[in-house]
């Protein structure tokens, strides 16, 4: 019997997980808040970032939030190097899919509060969707990332 395609896409998975899946660079693009001040779907004021994932390890760096750092002055006072260093995010360490949940543990990290993470995933081809929940309202951050290199396969 045959389905009709429109049928067959309805019901279509997304791609497997699987670290193959994820391997490559991947830069975010796109961030959907569903809650507090930030709430909305944010598109031309996502700030730079990279997530480099091997077949085992990964680094993420990134800036968080919605508005662009400034230069630091010459010699910059202390809220200045903080208000320019709070946003930045790195860490780098070890990470594992389950069908579709991303586990990561750092090596090392911007924060040593966080050194692990779990967060639900969707992977569709070269789009990646990280879904995380805001502990301090219940409010849900979607960060959508398109993959611009893939890891070369031997």
């Amino acid at each position: 019997m045959r389905v009709p395609l429109a049928l067959g896409l309805l019901f279509a998975s997304p791609v497997l997980l699987s670290a193959q899946d994820i391997r490559g660079v991947w830069q975010p693009v796109e961030v959907r808040v569903t809650g507090g001040p930030q709430a909305g779907r944010h598109t031309s004021d996502v700030q730079p970032g990279l997530l480099i994932l091997t077949e085992r390890h990964y680094a993420n760096v990134r800036v968080q939030g919605f508005v662009a750092r400034g230069s630091l002055p010459a010699n910059p006072t202390l809220e200045a190097r903080c208000a320019a260093w709070e946003p930045f995010v790195a860490s780098a360490g070890t990470y594992a899919v389950t069908d579709s949940t991303l586990s990561v543990e750092a090596i090392v990290a911007k924060d040593p509060g966080v050194l692990r993470l779990t967060t639900r995933i969707r992977v569709i081809a070269d789009t990646l969707w990280l879904f995380f929940r805001e502990p301090r309202d219940g409010s849900e951050r979607v960060s959508k990332l398109v993959r611009i290199e893939r890891a070369r396969t031997s």
